[in-house]
């Protein structure tokens, strides 16, 4: 039975959704604490926006922040215990993240649900985060969903010998995020980039669509060995991706620049149907590790449950008050109703147990009824009517 629910029902079943779906591709559950030292922010070069941080300072004067991101606390505590990747870990965490926004309409917590897998960096485990990423969305019932598909390395070589400073840098970025043609080619004239790698850079915001026809594209104005290793990244990811039959749902753009800056490889970014933004982000992180002595090689994505809610407002979902398996029974036959139920339970249905004098009280819906009598017992499921003796031949009624 599918309903229409309140936001805080869809949240629960989105949750639910998200932690089952991680859970198949191996990846066990962690939490990290709600406080952090501000240091673990603010001495990591590739982090949060320190304006963004909303900082407390507890009885000892330490000064600490509202948890802003969960990839860096957990990166470093398996920093403690490995300095190098002795095994694959894969972990996935549902827990709220704090940052206060410009935007005064922005709530300051969010509900994050994300994926981090450490391991060496190949093309075979990009691949499988984007196609978990995909997975995911599809369990939430999304129907025309886009990964767009980009790499740090292209636009950060592109600009490496420019005389451009932070600040510059940030601006262009921001350009060509929002693939601004007419500012891109205006900037680059006022900063006196070369005629070759301004043309180079004003084709950038172009590199976007079929992977085929971008790869192509984007070779003809790669210019270095970094450049084209990047490209040749993405072409396997893709044809891995062709694997997985999920190629209608990949789109690259060479132009897709993530803000959070540890990122060093591959990124991504995820849009569903009639939603305006992405509902997740992520990337490959491989040097974030350094920041605490440590080579911790790893990918991962985030998904913003509150965007999920609110992007599947018109999907119905399953009735979060369905109960498998509803026993109505009279006084005399109580001792058999705690029997059956609980002998259900053991076999994992979620089973309510009501006297018939309170069965009006109860509005919960049901998939198989049970009612018992003194004379009769009978097993209910949609228009089938059965009577039985024993529970063995209840079992044989499910489906």
């Amino acid at each position: 039975m599918f309903l229409d629910l309140n936001e805080d029902e869809r949240f629960e079943q989105i949750t639910n959704k998200l932690s089952r779906r991680f859970s198949t591709y191996g990846f066990n559950r962690i939490k990290t604490s709600p406080f952090e030292s501000y240091d673990l922010y603010s001495k990591v070069a590739a982090s949060v926006n320190r304006q963004e941080m909303i900082k407390v300072i507890n009885s000892s004067g330490k000064v600490l922040v509202l948890r802003p991101d969960v990839t860096i606390p957990i990166t470093q505590k398996l920093s403690h215990e490995e300095s190098e990747l002795a095994n694959e870990h894969r972990f996935y965490y549902i827990q709220e993240v704090f940052r206060q926004s410009v935007e005064t309409t922005e709530k300051l917590e969010r509900t994050q649900a994300g994926v981090e897998y450490f391991s060496e960096s190949s093309p075979e485990a990009d691949a499988e985060m984007i196609a978990l990423a995909l997975h995911t969305m599809k369990d939430l019932g999304f129907k025309e969903i886009k990964i767009e598909i980009g790499h740090t390395a292209f636009f950060k070589e592109m600009i490496h010998e420019l005389p451009l400073h932070d600040n510059q840098i940030d601006t262009l970025q921001t350009l060509i995020q929002a693939k601004n043609i007419v500012e891109i080619s205006r900037f680059l004239t006022s900063v006196k980039v070369n005629e070759a790698i301004k043309k180079s850079i004003e084709e950038i915001p172009f590199l976007y669509g079929k992977p085929d026809d971008i790869l192509k594209r984007a070779k003809a104005i790669s210019t270095t060995s970094v450049m084209q290793d990047s490209i040749r990244n993405i072409e396997e990811i893709w044809k891995l991706l062709k694997l997985y039959e999920l190629e209608d749902h990949i789109v690259i753009d060479f132009g897709l620049i993530n803000r959070m800056t540890y990122y060093s490889g591959i990124i991504f970014q995820g849009f569903v149907e009639q939603f305006g933004k992405p509902v997740l982000m992520g990337g490959r992180y491989d040097r974030l590790g350094h920041e605490f002595g440590a080579n911790l090689p790893a990918i991962g994505f985030a998904c913003e449950v509150e965007s999920l809610v609110e992007a599947s407002a018109n999907k119905e979902f399953e009735d979060p008050k369905l109960i498998d398996v509803k026993i109505i029974y009279e006084n005399s036959e109580l001792e058999r109703s705690v029997t059956m139920a609980e002998a259900l339970r053991k076999r994992n249905f979620k089973v309510l147990s009501l006297p018939k004098r309170k069965e009006h009280l109860n509005k919960d819906r049901c998939t198989y009824l049970i009612e018992l009598t003194k004379g009769e017992n009978t097993f209910k499921h949609m228009d089938t009517e059965r009577p039985f003796a024993k529970l063995v031949e209840v079992e044989t009624f499910m489906v």
